[in-house]
Parts: C-alpha cells; structure tokens; sequence
C-alpha cells in the first residue's frame, strides 16, 4: 500500500505513515490507516494504532477515525490495551469516541470473523467481565459496552452462546444478545433468551422475538419504563382480540413470510404491543391505537412452532421449541 501522507499532526501526537485516508471538505483528515507505528497521547494514556494486518485474525480497516474539529472518533488498537473507565479497568482492541473526548462504546476484542478465523475461535479469546449493576451482577463475555457520555453503562452486548439470568421488574429473566439501561442504572430493555409470559396492562403475554439479531445490545424486544412498568414487548406467538364497545371483534396475531434462508419454510412475522399513557398500539400502527378504558382484551397464548422444512420425524406434530 502506497504512503499518500508521511506525517501528519493531530491533537495526540505526530500521525507517521498514513497510507490511506478520507478528509473532510476542509482537508482535515477524517479517517485513516497506517503502516508505522505511532503512540497517541489521549485522556485515557498512550494508545498505539493498528498499523500491522498480519495472520488470519486482524480486520483490514481503518486505524482511526476524527472529528471535524480533530478529536479522536475511533482508534482499532494494535494489540489489547487495559483500559481505565468509571466502571474499572477494561481490556480493549477498539474503542469508539464523543467529540467531548469521553469513550463511548468498547470492544474487548476486534477479530475478522472468516472461514479460517471462526466465531468459535474469537469467542475462545473472549474473557468473563464481571459488573454490578442494582439488577444484579453480570460475569459473562462481552461484544461491546456502550456508554453515556457521564462514563456509565448504556447497554451491553452479549456473544450469542452467553444468557445471563436477570433480576428484571417483570421477574427473573434468562437474557440473551443484550440489556440496556437508563443512566441511573435501572434496567431499560432486554433480550428474552426463550419464551417467558409478562403481566401487561392488558393480560400475559408471550415475550419473544423470534427474528432478534443480536447486533447489538442498545435496543431490544422487551422494554420497561424507568418505574419498571412494561412500555412494550415483541411476542412471536401470542393472537390478541380486541372487542370495542359497538361488538367489533379486531384480531392481531403474528404472520408468516416466505423464508430467506429456505425455501420451502417460512418466517414468523412477531408482534410488537406498545403501552402509554392509557393506551395501547400494535405493530407500530397509528390506525391500531386503542384506549384502554374502552375496549376489552382477550389473549390466546400458544406454543411457539418453527415453520420450516419438516424432517417427517416419527410422531410428528409439528416443530416446536
């Protein structure tokens, strides 16, 4: 890779051996790679930024990252680096910035997952990190944490085989992927790792969500108010029917949609119910906002059945999980 830039000066420190880079309109770098190293002086102690892409692991991506003023946006590490937070100290391979300067999400680890670096192998890297949380504690391994610009925790983001048990307002819960929280602390949202019924406003219901993806830990399927009332769920299973005052009957359940990844199966279509004030919305529809005080609920909860291709196994009654 061609040098474009031999020296650059930032707020840190001396840049050396820029070999790639995108500028803003002013000419001021934006993002960057390097192949020297370099020793960043920031808040948070010297950082070296990766400048080596050897063995199957390391990601080809930009070494850093700024703002238009200069500030540093993101830094991929050269090697694990501890790290000094207000919640302890913290290892990391990538961090990501305010412009204030504060960190605003932490990567314990940065590895290319391909056909000959496995997630199994990057998970194997990864190390429990115990927190305290008024919940309970946490000792599982991390994706990421997010902060808020104060330095404490936003959400956490789990790697997919991890569950932890969770002290929620709706009662312990087995969490997967991730948890949010508000900026004092208190639970915000989370990801039922199976299907687990939750006292609404308007009855039980199932809460799950069949198509979480586990990206990230920031937004989830089952939510709470900062006074641990449900402000919305996501049910893969449950039919709600709603009768008015005139007799009308409106029924919502989950639907289904031709499958991506097969295709003679088929995906479910979850529910999203939403509760405020003294109200309660379906699916993110405005035509489905009904007040509480004037309609009744009814919900059939039901098994939750995988709609894919049968294996015609003996006994067959359908797949279910």
């Amino acid at each position: 890779m061609a040098v474009i830039i031999n020296i650059s000066e930032s707020k840190y420190g001396v840049i050396k051996g820029i070999a790639s880079a995108d500028f803003y309109e002013d000419g001021k770098i934006k993002e960057c790679s390097v192949i020297e190293r370099n020793v960043l002086t920031t808040s948070y102690g010297k950082l070296i930024p990766q400048y080596e892409n050897e063995g199957v692991r390391n990601k080809y991506i930009n070494s850093l990252a700024f703002y238009k003023d200069g500030s540093l946006k993101k830094i991929a590490l050269q090697g694990q680096c501890q790290i000094k937070t207000d919640i302890g100290v913290l290892s990391a391979e990538l961090l990501t910035f305010y412009e204030s300067g504060r960190i605003k999400r932490l990567f314990p680890l940065n590895g290319k997952i391909t056909g000959y670096w496995t997630e199994e192998n990057e998970f194997e890297l990864a190390k429990p990190q115990e927190l305290s949380f008024p919940f309970g504690k946490i000792n599982k391994r991390l994706i990421s944490i997010l902060f808020y610009e104060t330095g404490r925790i936003k959400s956490l983001t789990l790697w997919p085989k991890e569950v932890v048990m969770v002290n929620t307002p709706s009662g312990k819960l087995g969490v997967h992927y991730g948890l949010s929280l508000y900026p004092e602390g208190n639970l915000r949202s989370c990801e039922p790792a199976y299907p687990v019924l939750i006292e609404t406003r308007i009855g039980k219901l199932t809460a799950y969500d069949m198509n979480a993806n586990g990206i990230n830990g920031d937004k989830n399927s089952l939510n709470f108010y900062d006074d641990g009332t449900i402000k919305s769920l996501i049910t893969s299973t449950d039919s709600i029917e709603i009768t008015k005052k005139s007799g009308e009957i409106l029924k919502f359940e989950p639907g289904l949609r031709p499958s991506l990844l097969d295709e003679e199966g088929m995906d479910i279509i979850s529910l999203k119910v939403e509760f405020y004030e003294d109200k309660v919305r379906i699916n993110e529809n405005d035509n489905s906002v009904f007040s509480l005080k004037d309609i009744t609920f009814r919900i059939i909860n039901k098994p939750l059945k995988i709609f894919n291709k049968c294996s015609n196994c003996s006994e067959c009654n359908g797949c279910t999980v």
